[in-house]
């Protein structure tokens, strides 16, 4: 068996048979990576306490005949984000932003602009008090932006001649009047600015603008369903911040 030995943050938890755990760790080196935390359910000690989703640090992994998934030897506990595990819509934005992570990124496909720009915004909803809307939106587009999804905002997506007028989360980015599509979302300076802001910036300044509930709300509206159309699918997840944002 090889022994490896990887910093992450446990993005994804689930049970696995009777007593264990499996884990998918977004880690530095490997990306996201499965492993089995054998006999942890039935801990109440450490062991426990770093299986957790959002436990930040190093692990020791081993890799045996199953090269897909790897097993658990230890778990030394840099985070824990215990505020975040506090508040239920801030825990539930957190799985959300992880499904999205890993819809982009998938397995074991190392990245560190994408860890860097997750543990970035956890660590804003644990520690900076941040607005969860506005970090929700951030996030949905700086990793868009990150994945290789960066929308077109300096000129018409689809022709590249017409003076912009709308954005199209369909077409991926800012398009003229002949070729908007159906499901187009009018934009004023300062939700453009906004957008604008967030795709160029550096990634350790993009909280960094100001933003009333009002462009939060617009902004908010145009990040999800730019998630949602250009990777073609729904989250569960989503649905569930979604809701306890209505309770």
């Amino acid at each position: 068996m090889a022994e490896i030995r990887a910093r992450g943050i446990i993005i994804k938890q689930s049970d696995y048979g009777e007593g264990h755990r499996m884990l998918s760790v977004f880690t530095e080196e490997y990306g996201i990576i499965k492993a089995v935390s054998y006999g942890v359910k039935k801990s109440k000690g450490k062991a426990a306490a770093s299986s957790q989703f959002l436990c930040y640090g190093d692990f020791e992994l081993y890799k045996g005949v199953n090269k897909d998934i790897m097993s658990v030897n230890s778990i030394d506990t840099l985070d824990g984000f215990y505020p975040v595990s506090e508040d239920i819509k801030k825990l539930s934005l957190c799985v959300y932003l992880s499904d999205i992570t890993y819809s982009i990124l998938g397995m074991n496909n190392p990245d560190e602009r994408m860890l860097r720009i997750f543990l970035n915004s956890i660590y804003a909803l644990a520690y900076r008090n941040e607005n969860p809307s506005k970090v929700k939106a951030v996030y949905e587009l700086k990793m868009m932006c990150a994945g290789g999804y960066a929308p077109v905002l300096d000129s018409c997506v689809s022709c590249g001649e017409g003076e912009i007028f709308a954005f199209d989360p369909l077409k991926g980015g800012m398009v003229c009047r002949k070729c908007a599509g159906k499901q187009i979302i009018r934009m004023d300076k300062n939700l453009y600015r906004a957008v604008n802001y967030i795709a160029s910036s550096e990634d350790k300044r993009m909280l960094s603008f100001a933003a009333d509930d009002k462009l939060l709300k617009s902004l908010g509206n145009l990040t999800e369903q730019y998630v949602l159309l250009q990777l073609d699918r729904k989250f569960s997840s989503l649905d569930y911040y979604n809701m306890l944002l209505d309770m």
